[in-house]
């Protein structure tokens, strides 16, 4: 049977509180097995609606299985076997809120979250809204006002990090917890994005590689298929939303006393050092 909204309204709560409260919750599956992508969303918005009653505000959106890398990861070590999950490939979105964003290379507090990984991305901040069912990756790049390197901290609330489906990780906003922007970046008009190169450096070691187009062969094409999702709900983008294209790498578990870095060449870097 389809779920009412307030079976949605009390997942969402469960995860919220499991967020604010840092603690692991249940599988959402486990009692609903049969969530819809289109209630994965709805949950997500009830979830969007609950935290702006309590003064949080949308800053942007983030992107989830955008790359292979990303999706091998998913399809391995984050869904549960018991889950059935086969098409692991699909893009997923979630909502970054203000009070997400970490100053630039300020300390990742381990007390903050519950089992923190973190991902180096691609980052467009707009500088024009953009909305509609047919957009491509060129439109997304007119109305881009820069790109920068960016981290992204996901905490899956389910316990042990182990999502049920990829609705039950729709409602929990799918894994979003913390985001870090470079300050620097660049107007990606006219320019090879997809051959930026990422070194990912944990404690000095040289632990990952990647490029621009290890996200969808180039980073506006999965803002591009952002923008087409929203349209789907008569949304869309707005000047001044940040987007976080999708890991260009596996994300990594952290630990205190990490020092992380994702050197991005020109483009500039991001680095955290992890602390309780």
């Amino acid at each position: 049977m389809p779920m009412t909204e307030e079976q949605l309204r009390d997942l969402a709560l469960i995860s919220i509180d499991g967020e604010m409260n840092r603690h692991s919750i249940d599988q959402f599956c486990q009692t609903y097995p049969d969530i819809t992508e289109m209630e994965g969303y709805r949950g997500q918005e009830i979830r969007l609606a609950i935290m702006e009653e309590k003064g949080f505000k949308p800053v942007g959106y983030k992107l989830g299985g955008t790359s292979m890398a990303k999706m091998a990861q998913i399809k391995s070590d984050i869904y549960s076997s018991a889950a059935g999950v086969t098409n692991s490939s699909q893009i997923t979105y979630g909502i970054l809120m203000d009070y997400m964003r970490m100053e630039y290379c300020a300390d990742l507090h381990l007390s903050n979250h519950i089992h923190p990984k973190v991902e180096p991305e691609i980052a467009f901040i707009m500088k024009e809204d953009i909305s509609g069912p047919n957009v491509k990756a060129v439109d997304v790049m007119f109305a881009t006002e820069k790109i920068c390197p960016a981290f992204e901290v996901i905490d899956s609330r389910f316990h042990n990090f182990k999502i049920g489906r990829r609705y039950d990780a729709l409602i929990d906003n799918t894994s979003s917890s913390a985001f870090m922007l470079s300050p620097e970046g660049i107007d990606p008009v006219g320019k090879n994005i997809r051959d930026i190169g990422m070194k990912l450096f944990y404690n000095g070691e040289y632990v990952a590689f990647g490029a621009g187009a290890s996200t969808m062969g180039h980073p506006a094409r999965a803002v591009a298929e952002l923008v087409r999702m929203l349209s789907r709900v008569g949304g869309g983008l707005k000047a001044g939303d940040i987007i976080l294209s999708g890991a260009i790498t596996a994300s990594r578990p952290v630990h205190e006393g990490d020092y992380i870095r994702a050197d991005f060449g020109g483009l500039g870097y991001v680095e955290t050092h992890v602390v309780l």
